[in-house]
């Protein structure tokens, strides 16, 4: 009777426990989560080893960012119950929230090995391998995704993605137009195919009802405001400094959000007195890219008996030589790639950096989580990303006058470091190539006047554009080199010159060439024009370096006021512009005036020791003295304010 009885109730228990567990996602979808998470833990607490429990109550921390917990929970569901795929699909999603990726497409692997007809699973493991940069494989899982679901938005654009890193611009774009035509409304569709059309140079897009939309975009949850829309991109287009500011505050508070309770805590009142000055640059470009082009001279500038150089490594390496000079010249050298943002924080927390710099901003591969963490008493973002990172990322941004004038401090977030010169470094032994090609080796004519702009395509607006088109025709016989990124932008600007009364035979084209390959060729070019909203940056440096004026027009945002830096720290600010018709003044003129476009060009090329742009070690020195004031200031308990470095006299 007894054993009959326990049958019974152990029944009703089963059918309980089973109509809970049925019921937690209808709490969850219905705003209840915290009841559905009080709720789920006290059931673990007397049915521990329940896999269902378990990833209910991971997808419950995933979802409002605690993904180490969601991680351990979901792992126990894996321990005990290895054939579910749904579990290695959301174990997968954890770890891919947390950066480990490795671990992440281990899981979606399993997933889709379990359940191979779940287009979210294909989804899920096409994403993973799109972050770890395996393009091919990754497209062909998203193209799964959209077999089984043709009408999926997110993997259209994920798709999409691929298909623009693979060199496929016309997929990407009929597959961005595809996500439209399903969702016209959507502003993360409406804005990836006004990107993607600026990579093809089709300026269709409407800018006051991409504003509209963007505006709108603001009305959304944290967890959609502006999501589909990268703080660089919206410098790209023509918006204004308050949309452009609250673009970057939506990232930074979903970032700080998805941190949620996991931070760790860090004590700094126990470093040592007296010991050397701890730096630490944390960067994904180590290897052959334009920011260790600039930089390749700080390292080895470094005061090492005041400074102790720390690098941590967030990118791929590729082997170069700009690798191995990094590694050289550091003190020490962290590859943190596969880490978590926490373990890379404690491991930063624990070398005793006491200036932590972030080299990367809102771009590619960025780690703005290892800052949010703040595992260093100060952290300073300088020169990868050409805007603010908003609040609470950084103590400090090193900028420059031109860049950020007083009048623009009000659109960033860190306190500002003003250089004396430019925020940008160069590296004075960056060598250029002994074999100078010929105009004809490079299919450029003889004796025509060469213009040249070697900026990526997406650079190029329409109204920069129609003024390059009026240099030509004011300058007879005249040719532009551009920089060839892609068979569809050069098919367009060809026939938009056409349309514009040009002979597009006037337009010529380079493709990637090495470093010191590339600034030989540049030097034959007459004059670098520059283009408008984004400037040429490394590559405004390069022409400089290699001894070509640049003329350049600074708009509002600080990508557009590059240029007009470099200028003044190359002793050149006559060539820094008020407007498009003086830009396009000036660059008739010195076609026409030999004499005066000599003049600048041996300023430069004698001016390899002496201009401040290319004087490293004087950078390095301001640079130092930028860490000291700060350093100086968190000493005396006070908080970051902005200041300007000042030079001995």
């Amino acid at each position: 009777m007894l054993a009959k009885l326990i049958k019974q109730i152990t029944g009703r228990w089963r059918r309980a426990d089973a109509a809970f567990l049925e019921h937690v996602p209808a709490l969850v979808a219905s705003g209840q989560s915290p009841r559905a998470e009080r709720l789920l833990r006290r059931y673990l607490l007397r049915k521990p080893a329940d896999a269902n429990a378990l990833n209910y109550l991971g997808l419950i921390c995933h979802q409002r960012g605690e993904f180490a917990e969601a991680v351990q929970l979901i792992l126990r569901a894996v321990d005990i119950a290895p054939e579910i795929g749904f579990f290695h699909a959301n174990l997968g999603e954890a770890y891919r929230a947390s950066g480990a990726l490795k671990r992440a497409e281990h899981h979606a692997r399993e997933s889709v090995r379990l359940v191979s007809a779940a287009a979210e699973f294909a989804y899920n493991l096409g994403n993973i391998l799109f972050q770890r940069h395996a393009y091919p494989e990754a497209l062909r899982w998203a193209e799964r995704a959209i077999a089984q679901k043709p009408d999926w938005v997110e993997a259209l654009v994920l798709a999409a993605k691929l298909d623009f890193e693979l060199g496929n611009l016309s997929s990407a774009l009929r597959r961005y137009e595809q996500g439209l035509a399903l969702r016209p409304d959507d502003p993360e569709m409406v804005l990836a195919l006004a990107r993607g059309r600026t990579w093809a140079c089709d300026w269709r897009h409407d800018l006051a009802a991409l504003e509209r939309v963007l505006r709108g975009w603001a009305n959304e949850p944290l967890a959609l405001k502006y999501s589909g829309l990268d703080p660089f991109v919206a410098y790209q287009f023509a918006l204004p400094q308050t949309l452009r500011r609250a673009v970057t505050d939506a990232h930074v508070a979903r970032l700080q959000s998805g941190l949620g309770g996991s931070r760790p805590y860090f004590d700094f009142k126990s470093r040592p007195p007296g010991r050397r000055l701890r730096i630490g640059y944390v960067s994904a470009d180590y290897h052959s890219h334009p920011t260790m082009h600039l930089m390749g001279g700080l390292f080895r500038a470094h005061d090492r008996n005041r400074f102790e150089v720390s690098a941590y490594s967030i990118g791929a390496d590729d082997g170069s030589a700009y690798r191995r000079q990094v590694m050289a010249e550091v003190e020490h050298f962290c590859d943190i790639r596969n880490e978590t943002a926490t373990d890379s924080a404690k491991r930063i927390f624990a070398d005793g950096i006491d200036i932590l710099v972030d080299l990367k901003g809102f771009t590619i591969e960025a780690r703005l989580e290892i800052f949010a963490l703040q595992p260093a008493p100060l952290r300073v973002t300088w020169l990868g990303y050409p805007g603010t990172t908003g609040s609470g990322l950084s103590d400090y941004a090193i900028v420059d006058d031109i860049v950020a004038p007083i009048e623009h401090a009000r659109h960033f977030g860190e306190q500002l470091v003003r250089m004396p010169h430019s925020y940008q470094i160069n590296d004075n032994t960056q060598p250029i190539a002994e074999l100078v090609p010929t105009r004809e080796a490079l299919g450029l004519p003889a004796d025509a006047f060469v213009f040249a702009c070697f900026n990526h395509v997406y650079k190029i607006d329409e109204a920069i554009f129609s003024c390059w088109m009026r240099i030509l025709a004011g300058v007879p016989g005249s040719v532009l080199w551009l920089y060839e990124s892609n068979p569809v932008a050069r098919a367009k600007l060809e026939s938009d010159a056409a349309a514009r009364g040009i002979d597009p035979a006037r337009l010529d084209f380079g493709g990637t060439l090495p470093k010191a390959a590339h600034l030989a060729r540049l030097s034959r070019a007459d004059v670098f024009l520059d283009t408008l909203l984004v400037n040429a940056h490394t590559g405004a440096s390069d022409a400089l370096w290699a001894g070509v004026p640049l003329i350049s027009c600074p708009q509002e945002g600080f990508p557009s006021r590059v240029g007009a830096s470099l200028l003044r720290a190359a002793g050149l600010p006559q060539l820094i512009c008020a407007d498009l018709a003086a830009y396009e003044a000036l660059a008739v003129r010195l076609a026409h005036r030999p004499e005066e476009l000599r003049a600048l060009r041996a300023h430069l090329s004698e001016g390899h020791a002496t201009l401040p742009l290319f004087d490293t070690a004087r950078f390095v020195r301001n640079l130092e003295r930028a860490y000291d004031i700060m350093w100086q200031r968190h000493l005396a308990g006070q908080a970051p304010q902005s200041f300007s470095v000042l030079e001995p006299s």
